[in-house]
């Protein structure tokens, strides 16, 4: 039903980390179900924060994948990929709630026209299954621009950058997305900058949507020890009543909550009563 993509225009801002947050968070708040989609090389981007996958890499630049890009891409070649057929090659992360597809294995059997052709079709049959489909913008992946066009909304990762922030506002936004649905993300977040939210605000005169993820160390580690599934599952279930505001678990909370406002999904999902 929506296409989200999840895009920072410089590096090292946590897109790939708030692609993984806002899917759990999504998943395991609303009654939705999700389909995650590394556009970059397989085991990059959101696949290095989750178990390593059975299949290693072995060596050759062409070898054959049973799921993930690969597969979808012979189907849609020969024609017979669909929305009942889709989520067979995808790997379930949380069940009948959120998917992944895999990136590439084969990244040079195919033009980047092919390629192209491949995802408008993925998005064309996702959006028929599933209700949401989030793009992490892997940097080493598919043309940015191409999954922003691609996209209904967009989550633009940032940081307390103010170099990066002034090139963002005064330049990037005005110029190429003056007319995108988006919403910011200021990762890594310290409450201590003088870069609040409030300042930022106030500096850009921006009026639109915005959140934080505040640097939390043991999300971190989680990343590292491939485990930041079971870390989101337990953080994205916290109880209402114990989140401390401006802690990882209400963020995670706030970037579903306004996500889904901005992609204009409340109006149509009902969010899970607690032990419902």
């Amino acid at each position: 039903m929506s296409t989200i993509t999840f895009w920072s225009p410089f590096a090292g801002t946590g897109s790939t980390s708030s692609a993984l947050i806002g899917a759990y968070a999504m998943a395991l708040q609303y009654r939705t179900r999700i389909l995650l989609v590394n556009t970059g090389p397989v085991g990059s981007s959101t696949e290095a924060a989750l178990p390593p996958k059975e299949i290693e890499d072995t060596g050759s630049v062409f070898t054959f994948e049973e799921g993930g890009w690969d597969a979808v891409e012979r189907l849609h070649i020969s024609g017979s990929l669909n929305k009942h057929n889709l989520r067979d090659y995808t790997k379930p992360l949380l069940n009948d709630r959120l998917d992944l597809l895999t990136g590439r294995i084969n990244r040079l059997e195919r033009s980047t026209e092919e390629h192209m052709e491949t995802l408008k079709r993925l998005l064309h049959v996702a959006n028929e299954y599933y209700d949401l489909v989030l793009l992490d913008a892997d940097r080493a992946g598919t043309c940015d621009q191409v999954l922003l066009d691609q996209a209904d909304y967009v989550v633009v990762n940032l940081n307390q950058n103010m170099r990066d922030l002034e090139y963002f506002f005064e330049k990037i936004r005005p110029e190429s997305m003056s007319d995108q649905k988006l919403h910011i993300v200021l990762n890594k977040y310290d409450p201590h900058s003088r870069a609040t939210i409030t300042n930022i605000r106030r500096r850009f005169r921006y009026k639109g949507s915005i959140s934080v993820l505040p640097y939390t160390t043991g999300f971190l580690d989680a990343f590292n020890r491939r485990d930041a599934a079971e870390y989101l599952q337990l953080e994205g279930l916290s109880n209402n009543k114990d989140i401390r505001k401006g802690s990882f678990a209400a963020s995670m909370a706030e970037l579903a909550r306004l996500i889904m406002d901005g992609a204009g999904m409340r109006t149509v999902l009902k969010r899970l009563e607690r032990g419902a």
